[in-house]
């Protein structure tokens, strides 16, 4: 098959044109337009011409697509009905999502535990002729994925995995950048999970007695202890962060949180809730009033501080004071 990627895409696209029922018998002018708004280049209808030639040659060069020029309908068309160059003979819609499922995996290549993901999206490709490559233009103006900014960590991620998966605990050095300060941990992993780009260990410590939260950029020196352990049975990694507004752990319990979101940041609360608990009890051209049960901690201050003035709170009143209190010392930086 053809290593030029961009001639992989446009034989694709013609293959395309030619199945589709929508413009039958497309003509070369046609065929040019498409490949050219597919690649965001000029494609010249000569190109088109030899392209066509290409895939009427026997495999491995090309094709032995039955590709033939109607003189009545003035265009190209399959004389087998039915052929595609595609061996998977997928419908146009399913060979799109199939190409923006090899991108969305390919978001993922660095990460250790999701390496085989790259050789095979690349043997996908190979097999298939998806032309899929991280620097054509097709995939980088059309979808831009979220990266993140600092991989760090990703390295203990098959430890942790293996860590999690033979039931041994693991030890390691964490710095803390609240205390400012570096302990060592002995830990129980049950969960990774991702977070705004950033992985987490989520697992029981026996010093401290409850589950505890390690972001994976702040940890070093881990070792798998070989030894099995008994894990617990009231961990429920669908339920564990049922009340959280992060990623961050708590001893407290949820609380009832009410607030008042102010337009225009209302409109933009209503499409995209706090949580999932948030029930609309009240809503009028200045905004809305809002109920959440959450856990009340450092995460859901930054929230509610990020809305500025828009967000007023209302209760609980250890949370509307503390917000109160974030606020005055903020005032302190700009007198």
């Amino acid at each position: 098959m053809p290593k030029n990627k961009s001639a992989v895409v446009r034989y694709h696209v013609i293959n395309d044109c030619l199945r589709s029922k929508r413009h039958p018998f497309p003509t070369l002018e046609f065929l040019a337009k498409k490949c050219s708004d597919v690649l965001f280049t000029d494609i010249s209808m000569s190109t088109i011409e030899k392209d066509i030639a290409a895939m009427k040659q026997p495999e491995p060069i090309g094709y032995n697509a039955p590709i033939v020029y109607s003189k009545i309908e003035k265009g190209y068309v399959y004389s087998e009905k039915g052929f595609s160059i595609s061996e998977l003979n997928l419908e146009d819609n399913e060979w799109e999502a199939l190409n923006f499922a090899a991108q969305l995996l390919h978001q993922y290549k660095n990460v250790p535990i999701f390496a085989n993901f790259k050789s095979a999206i690349e043997r996908i490709n190979t097999r298939f002729s998806l032309g899929f490559t991280q620097n054509e233009p097709i995939i980088n103006q059309k979808v831009q994925f979220e990266k993140a900014v600092d991989t760090k960590g990703l390295e203990w991620i098959n430890t942790l995995y293996e860590a999690i998966s033979k039931k041994h605990a693991v030890q390691f050095s964490y710095q803390n950048i609240y205390k400012k300060e570096i302990k060592q941990y002995v830990l129980i992993p049950y969960l990774l999970k991702e977070h705004r780009n950033r992985w987490y260990l989520i697992g029981w410590s026996n010093d401290r007695e409850k589950y505890v939260t390690f972001g994976l950029d702040r940890l070093f020196d881990l070792t798998i202890i070989e030894e099995p352990q008994k894990l617990r049975t009231d961990f429920d990694p669908s339920k564990f962060f049922q009340y959280a507004t992060g990623i961050m752990e708590t001893a407290t319990q949820p609380e009832l949180v009410e607030l008042t979101v102010l337009h225009p940041i209302s409109e933009l609360i209503s499409l995209e809730p706090l949580h999932d608990s948030q029930t609309i009890i009240h809503k009028d051209e200045i905004g809305i009033q809002l109920q959440i049960t959450v856990l009340v901690n450092e995460e859901l201050f930054t929230r509610i501080l990020s809305m500025g003035a828009n967000c007023i709170v209302h209760q609980p009143t250890s949370l509307k004071l503390t917000i109160k209190e974030r606020i005055n010392n903020m005032q302190q930086h700009y007198r």
